[in-house]
């Protein structure tokens, strides 16, 4: 159907056999004699077909002519139907108007006589405007007839106007059925010259057949050269196709053996590049693996210095907490109680006590260092008490670097990790055991008079003398804060010497004289030990000296006990003290261990 309605173009013998031609550069298939009949039967089987084509066209345009006369008869009548509708359509609007004209004809009349009755109405008002009440019922009268008469020329306009809108309605209807008709045999029209294009195209498919025939016959005229052609062409093709591939077999084989070469050479770089990747693998590992260790390192060394920063904050809080318990030297006050964080111990009843003695210089330091130095020299020793002479300032200042509980005294400070019982201007009471305790004192009594005397040769004895009995008193003060019951160890700085060093046996020349020291020979007769004498009995070969001044050597500087039992004892040196000063006076202390009984 679509063919007969779009049209077929037309061809000529000549022509077709242009458009069946195959090019040059084209392959073509083998022509064979049953490739000549199959295509001869094929031909007539398409002219056959193409006749059952024709004829099934004409029958369908035979169909549609029918179709489109009925349509066409139909069409007719629905326009004659339509006439008569627009006739009797126009019949009854003129009916209409004629009405309407006249209906407003009597509406005009009507409202002329209404206008005239009024005009006497009112006249008939103002001529009995004196009968006032006859007048008023005659107004009402007179106005209620205006109100109908004004309400009946409202109706007969209104009617009016539904006729003219129905006179509209009917002329837009014939209208229209007008347009339906025009529509309807335009379209009669159209399938009019549809069937003439049809008839035209079925000529021309008759003439098509005629020239089908006539290119047949030149299509097995064709075949039959191509035929000869191609087996020329396939013999020519076979000897070439021979020589192709003995020259593709030579190449296969070169490129094998390339292929072989540039295997292995591929397996050598891939070994190489391997162990290329691997080394910078292992470097990049390594260098990852410093990286992380250095930031590792970094961030250790960064917490260390902040816990060294926090560490010191709080050693410097705590050293401003504990500078704080001991006020400036004019304000201080004997006994003074210096306490830290530090525990203390006790001991069992079988333990021994080790003590020590450090005298300081009696003079301020100069250097700020010297309390570090003396808590340095006895670091390694962790003894319970230690006993501290000399220059008040000098001994603050290493109470406070050596951080343990201590009890300031008149001349110097007792540190003890003992817990303090009681204490007083000289000394305290310390909690040894559970069981036992003991009165640690402290004798601190310069004098310079004797000594100077001594060294320039005058008559030291007379200055001794003289200083004796108030230094006597002092030292009896101070040994009667204790008890003479309670275990008792005293560190005394007398400077003077020993009366148990002095005597005619002695290798030192200036000790060969018989002299009783005073404050030794008190205390030995107060039933206090000399600890490093009791512990070293020859003066000779263990002198014990605690000041060293060229060739004057002397011990000054005691440990007394009494109702304790010395084991041992021997000299120390004290840090920078025990360094010869600009004075060439170098200092030194003592150390011992006790039983307590």
């Amino acid at each position: 159907m679509l063919l007969f309605t779009v049209g077929c173009q037309s061809y000529t013998a000549s022509q077709g056999k242009d458009v069946i031609q195959l090019s040059a550069s084209e392959g073509t298939l083998p022509v064979t004699k049953y490739s000549t009949i199959e295509a001869e039967r094929q031909a007539i089987l398409d002219a056959e077909m193409a006749k059952q084509q024709l004829e099934e066209a004409q029958r369908k345009a035979e169909a549609e002519e029918q179709e489109r006369m009925l349509a066409a008869r139909q069409a007719m009548e629905a326009e004659q139907q339509l006439q008569q509708s627009r006739q009797q359509a126009w019949d009854e609007a003129q009916a209409n108007i004629a009405s309407l004209v006249e209906k407003n004809t009597l509406l005009e009349r009507s409202n002329e006589d209404l206008q005239a009755r009024l005009d006497a109405t009112l006249q008939a008002l103002s001529a009995i405007e004196g009968e006032q009440g006859s007048t008023s019922e005659q107004l009402v009268i007179a106005l209620q007839q205006l109100e109908e008469l004004t309400q009946a020329k409202t109706d007969l306009q209104a009617r009016l106007d539904a006729a003219l809108k129905a006179l509209v309605a009917t002329k837009e209807e014939a209208t229209s059925t007008g347009e339906q008709l025009t529509f309807a045999l335009q379209e009669l029209e159209d399938m009019t010259q549809a069937y003439e294009n049809l008839t035209y195209h079925a000529n021309e498919l008759e003439g098509l057949l005629t020239e089908q025939q006539v290119i047949n016959g030149e299509l097995e005229d064709l075949l039959s050269q191509t035929e000869a052609d191609f087996l020329a062409r396939e013999s020519a093709w076979q000897s070439q196709h021979a020589t192709l591939v003995q020259t593709l077999e030579s190449t296969i084989q070169a490129l094998g053996e390339e292929m072989a070469i540039l295997k292995v050479q591929l397996e050598e770089k891939t070994s190489t590049l391997e162990e290329k990747i691997k080394l910078e693998q292992e470097r990049d590992a390594e260098a990852k693996r410093l990286a992380q260790l250095k930031q590792h390192e970094l961030a250790q060394k960064e917490a260390l210095e902040r816990q060294l920063e926090e560490e010191e904050r709080l050693r410097q809080a705590a050293l401003d907490q504990l500078y704080r318990q001991i006020p400036p030297l004019d304000e201080l006050t004997f006994p003074r109680i210096y306490t830290t964080d530090k525990p203390t111990v006790l001991f069992t009843d079988q333990s021994q006590l080790h003590a020590m003695l450090l005298p300081l210089d009696d003079t301020p330091w100069s250097d700020k260092s010297m309390a570090v130095q003396v808590k340095n020299s006895i670091s390694d020793l962790s003894y319970p008490v230690i006993f501290l002479t000399g220059h008040m300032q000098n001994v603050i200042d290493v109470v406070r670097q050596v951080g343990m509980h201590a009890v300031l005294v008149e001349g110097g400070a007792i540190i003890t990790s003992l817990p303090i019982i009681s204490s007083s201007t000289h000394g305290a009471s310390v909690q040894f055991s559970e069981k036992k305790t003991l009165r640690l004192a402290l004798a601190y009594l310069p004098e310079y008079k004797v000594l100077a005397t001594f060294a320039d040769g005058g008559d030291w004895k007379a200055v001794q003398k003289s200083v004796t009995q108030a230094r006597q008193e002092s030292l009896k003060a101070i040994i009667a804060e204790g008890s003479v019951t309670e275990p008792t160890l005293l560190a005394a700085s007398l400077f003077e010497p020993s009366h148990q060093d002095w005597n005619t046996f002695s290798p030192i020349a200036y000790r060969q004289v018989d002299y009783l020291w005073p404050l030794t020979t008190l205390l030995e007769d107060e039933q206090f030990y000399d600890v490093y004498r009791v512990t070293h009995f020859s003066s000779a070969t263990d002198a014990g000296n605690t000041l060293v001044k060229k060739d004057f050597k002397e011990r000054i500087d005691y440990m007394f006990s009494r109702k304790m039992l010395p084991l041992a004892s021997s000299m120390l040196t004290i840090g920078g003290e025990s360094v010869a000063d600009a004075d060439g006076i170098a200092r030194y202390g003592l150390v011992s261990s006790f039983l307590v009984p």
